[in-house]
């Protein structure tokens, strides 16, 4: 499992240190750096530019505030000295993935559709809406390979009883395979075009142990208690996560596992970036610092114990 998780870090890494360049890219295509070589009053700044959403001119403003790019001295803004070194070495690249270039590229072009308006059609950011574009992007072999370090380790198997928050299209199939046909799988995701796809997968494959619900998972209230909850790439679009958090803690199993899979903030400092890009679509809010994960289980009440599986992935065992 050591080299799966070494790939799913050095992907993570990869994504947030391209992002910064698309980012550059961006502020030379808008002349936002040349009209910054001189100090500029914020709010004049982004009213001066010829830049239909302003909501997102001052994301993308704030975004290279935070990545040292822009600095910001009361209302003033200005250019700053920012240098800026891409890391690659023979031996993290051997980890690198090439099939996840392509959907950020699509999603690094859509950012000038935004730019325009941000209910452009040509934005593939909406779960529902652009079902299919998700779905392309969920199965990537970069997630195929979160979902295998959480089937191990979890020691999922048959019988067991999963909870999936966030599901989406792909896990229902990748994960559902390894419970049955004695087990349980419940899969829970917001977005019906999303579930439709899943539903179409497992149908095929005959898992008739594999459940999908249509639910908010800020508002569940489960019945049953599981073995193991799962929680990848979706706390970000979450505004709090105490109460999840509280919830799914409440409903495992003695020695039931919560595993977490998401690109913590304290281990990329580039993840700003592609946070940025990732904002295009409107449910997202932010990647989340791993100690936020950790007060709000300190603060559910219950026992545990947790560990790391290299930067991006955390396994909470209830005692």
């Amino acid at each position: 499992m050591k080299s799966l998780i070494r790939k799913l870090d050095e992907n993570i890494s990869a994504m947030a240190q391209i992002s910064v360049i698309h980012l550059f890219q961006l502020g030379l295509k808008y002349g936002i750096f040349r009209k910054l070589s001189e100090e500029q009053a914020y709010n004049s700044f982004i009213n001066s530019m010829s830049f239909g959403n302003k909501s997102l001119l001052k994301n993308l403003i704030d975004t290279y505030i935070q990545l040292g790019i822009i600095k910001k001295e009361g209302e003033t803004i200005s250019l700053n000295e920012f240098e800026y070194l891409l890391e690659l070495s023979p031996e993290n690249a051997k980890y690198l993935l090439p099939g996840w270039v392509p959907i950020f590229e699509e999603i690094y072009k859509m950012v000038d559709y935004a730019s325009i308006t941000p209910e452009h059609p040509k934005i593939l950011m909406d779960f529902d809406k652009d079902a299919d574009f998700w779905d392309m992007r969920l199965s990537l072999e970069f997630n195929s390979i979160y979902r295998k370090i959480i089937a191990e380790a979890g020691k999922l198997q048959d019988e067991m009883r999963v909870l999936d928050l966030g599901c989406g299209s792909v896990s229902p199939l990748e994960i559902g395979q390894f419970l049955g046909p004695n087990g349980k799988y419940v899969g829970i995701d917001f977005s019906p075009g999303i579930l439709s796809i899943a539903e179409s997968r497992i149908k095929s494959a005959g898992f008739d142990w594999v459940i999908l619900k249509e639910m908010d998972i800020r508002k569940i209230m489960p019945k049953n208690r599981y073995d193991v909850v799962i929680m990848s790439f979706v706390l970000e679009y979450l505004d709090s996560i105490n109460r999840v958090i509280k919830t799914v803690m409440d409903i495992l199993e003695e020695n039931g596992k919560l595993i977490i899979v998401e690109p913590f903030k304290e281990n990329y400092p580039n993840i700003p970036a592609w946070e940025f890009f990732e904002s295009l679509s409107k449910e997202f809010i932010g990647f989340p610092y791993k100690s936020s994960i950790l007060s709000a289980l300190e603060s559910s009440n219950a026992e545990f114990k947790f560990s790391e599986l290299g930067k991006s992935v955390l396994v909470i065992k209830k005692m």
